[in-house]
C-alpha cells in the first residue's frame, strides 16, 4: 500500500483551518506564508494528538503537506490563475462556502486554532 493510503483523510476542521488560513494569508511575504504553514502543522499535529491519542509518523501534516494542500486550496481561488492539481472534494466544498460567507470559515477557522494551538 502506498503511503497516501495510509494517511489519513483531511477532516472538515482540518480543511476549514487551511482553508481560512491560505485566504488570510495570500497576499503576504513569502516568510509570513511559510512561517504560517509551520504554524498550521504543529496546530493540527497537536489537535490529531489530542483526539486520538495515537502517535503518528513525522510525515502526518507537516510543513511540506500543509505547502501542498494550500497548493491545492490556490488552484480553487478565483483570483490565481494557478492551476493543475487535483482538488478534493471537502476542500471544493469548503472553499465554496468560504466565498459564500467569508466570516463563517474564518470564525470557524479561529475557534479550531484557539482550541489547539496552546496545547
Amino acid at each position: 500500500m502506498s503511503e497516501s493510503k495510509n494517511q489519513k483523510k483531511w477532516d472538515r476542521d482540518e480543511v476549514v483551518v487551511l482553508v481560512a488560513e491560505y485566504f488570510r494569508t495570500k497576499n503576504m511575504i513569502p516568510k509570513e506564508i511559510d512561517d504560517n504553514y509551520r504554524r498550521i502543522s504543529s496546530i493540527l499535529r497537536k489537535r490529531e494528538s489530542e483526539i486520538s491519542g495515537n502517535t503518528f509518523s513525522d510525515v502526518f501534516r507537516n510543513y511540506s503537506g500543509i505547502r501542498m494542500q494550500s497548493g491545492r486550496i490556490r488552484c480553487l481561488d478565483p483570483e490565481s490563475k494557478y492551476n493543475g492539481m487535483i482538488v478534493t472534494k471537502i476542500q471544493k466544498e469548503i472553499v465554496d462556502e468560504f466565498m459564500q460567507n467569508p466570516e463563517k470559515i474564518y470564525k470557524e477557522a479561529k475557534a479550531i486554532i484557539a482550541k489547539y494551538e496552546h496545547i
